[in-house]
């Protein structure tokens, strides 16, 4: 998707030759607008060698852990984290790109040295306990440091201790995983700080609260119907917040888009409530779901969003193969549903259209 900036350029390109625009105000026009950063190929390329060079350590030590000894093991630890701390803080004004990369490593240290140290120490391993922990400090690393990488990996460690010794989906466990409280978090800070990464896996970890909730009402056909309006309304705000030009809203308004259509889908084939048998009426649920797929793509086109719009494409893939199936794949009453959604189409086009139009 083009910048804000290069879709500015092209409309004033346009309005230039249609005269509408003097062409001394261009200029100033673009210098007025904010700057966007974009995630170019060096930098990319640097936070790869950030985190394979943090995760190249981390396995350097524990490979040669057996033979040193306990307390060389921890000094070395701790002389790791305060350099790579120390560091980062020196780095912060100067170079805030190279702080959060190393603010990054710095994490991935604190997470290793839990294991490790309690090892040293002889503490019990517990999994879950490790991976809370690690994952909170990771939060305030990237509080302390405003660092994005240091968010994500709290966001990855908060899911592993969600699933490390954990049985929620076959009604093992009654506690409420943490992601719930960090997922929130992770697309505040996201949206804060304007970080493409952060956001998609903040939008995942949202969806996966989503299904843990669907998953302890017992797989409920209504649960997952009012699952999927409430996503829908947060893919509708998420839009909101993209057509204002907010950083990376358009990843969740992406993500929430898709998370409703998925939960709609998933709903029309469990049952609706306490009687296993009773399922939504199939031609109904089938035909809402085309409809709400070919609004999605004409949202997507009109915002010029193209995760939205291939999420649409593959949903009406989806929803019209699921027709044909429930059609017993005669093609003739296919073809005649089929047309009727294409007329459909066109004249809720044209009234657009129509409204459109200046009078």
């Amino acid at each position: 998707m083009a910048s804000y900036q290069d879709r500015v350029k092209a409309d004033l390109d346009r309005w230039i030759g249609a005269g509408w625009v003097a062409p001394d105000k261009r200029e100033a026009i673009l210098a007025s607008l904010p700057e966007t950063r974009q995630l170019d190929a060096a930098t990319s390329l640097a936070w790869v060698a950030g985190v394979l060079f943090g995760l190249a350590v981390i396995s350097f030590i524990a490979a040669n852990w057996d033979g040193i000894a306990r307390l060389p093991r921890f000094a070395l630890l701790l002389s790791l984290f305060l350099g790579l701390a120390g560091a980062s803080a020196w780095t912060s004004q100067s170079r805030p790109l190279v702080s959060n990369i190393l603010l990054t490593i710095t994490t991935l240290v604190f997470a290793a040295a839990i294991g490790l140290t309690g090892q040293i120490f002889d503490i019990a391993a517990n999994p879950r306990n490790a991976c809370y922990g690690a994952g909170l400090a990771a939060f305030a690393f990237a509080f302390a440091g405003r660092s994005t990488g240091a968010a994500a990996i709290g966001l990855v460690m908060m899911g592993l201790g969600d699933f490390a010794e954990h049985d929620w989906f076959v009604g093992g466990d009654t506690d409420a995983p943490w992601t719930l409280f960090a997922a929130p978090l992770g697309a505040f800070l996201a949206l804060r700080w304007g970080s493409a990464p952060l956001a998609h896996l903040a939008g995942l970890a949202i969806i996966y609260c989503f299904t843990w909730f669907a998953a302890r009402t017992h797989a409920d056909a209504s649960a997952f119907l009012f699952l999927s309006i409430l996503l829908a309304a947060m893919a509708a705000g998420a839009r909101w917040l993209y057509l204002q030009e907010r950083p990376f809203a358009g990843v969740f308004y992406g993500w929430f888009a898709w998370g409703a259509l998925t939960f709609f889908a998933v709903a029309g084939y469990i049952p609706l409530g306490s009687d296993k048998a009773e399922l939504m009426p199939g031609l109904a649920h089938r035909l809402i779901w085309l409809a709400a797929s070919g609004v999605l793509l004409a949202l997507g086109r009109l915002d010029r969003h193209l995760m939205v719009s291939a999420i649409a494409i593959l949903s009406l893939i989806g929803a019209a193969f699921a027709l044909m199936s429930d059609l017993g794949l005669n093609l003739i009453a296919a073809a005649g549903v089929f047309m009727a959604c294409a007329l459909a189409a066109v004249i809720a086009g044209l009234a657009l259209r129509g409204k459109a139009r200046p009078t």
